[in-house]
């Protein structure tokens, strides 16, 4: 079975170095902590087991994982996409029912000490790549909910960790010919203080008639 580990390189170049010991889990990490001491990621098994989110130290390499600080695991999901907010009280993730259409993904949030989540969309869609806002009151993510991928956002109240209405659409691609990309294990998306980033895919295609093919 596959092993890997993470590691750790420098900004500026060169060699990296080994934050965790090489295992068979899927280990990513997605964050770093504003003081840069921790890395935020997730451990999800290849087989059945449980999934976690957990705080990687950075001054425990090359085997942070005997150290990690675990923010909360489950049996009946995997986590992916874990992401601090501004303020680093909360944590997004997308969790995906390991018994269920792997076409529905569901977004919440958990206090960055451990607790309980707070369900932020509603279950019912490919919600994911959650990202937060600059000021922490928005997240926003990609989701197939006209049928075509499409970014939306919800408000969040940093406060309480509950979001604030409904989900809003923020971009409208309906049509192969400009669309976000289909593969969403490539999608990203970046937020900044007033403009998002996407990957978009352009689609097209001829229908040939082929004469005399008898011949």
């Amino acid at each position: 079975m596959v092993e890997s580990s993470v590691v750790i390189c420098p900004a500026g170049g060169g060699y990296e170095q080994a934050l965790t010991s090489s295992s068979t889990s899927i280990n990513i990490c997605w964050d770093w902590s504003a003081d840069g001491q921790w890395v935020l990621g997730s451990a999800n098994p290849r087989a059945q087991g449980r999934s976690v989110i957990w705080l990687l130290p950075v001054a425990a390499a090359p085997r942070a994982e005997t150290q990690a600080r675990v923010v909360t695991s489950s049996e009946e999901y995997s986590l992916w996409q874990t992401r601090f907010s501004p303020d680093e009280r909360w944590i997004s993730f997308s969790a995906l029912k390991k018994a269920t259409d792997p076409q529905t993904n569901t977004i919440y949030v958990v206090p960055a000490s451990g607790g309980e989540w707070i369900r932020i969309t509603e279950g019912k869609n490919l919600d994911d790549k959650p990202r937060w806002s600059p000021d922490g009151k928005t997240i926003y993510f990609i989701s197939n909910r006209t049928g075509f991928l499409n970014v939306y956002g919800v408000h969040f109240d940093p406060v309480t960790g509950k979001p604030l209405g409904e989900p809003f659409r923020v971009v409208a691609f309906e049509s192969p010919s400009r669309m976000i990309l289909t593969d969403m294990s490539k999608d990203q998306l970046g937020v900044a203080a007033n403009r998002l980033v996407v990957t978009l895919q352009e689609v097209s295609g001829n229908i040939w008639v082929l004469e005399n093919v008898d011949r």
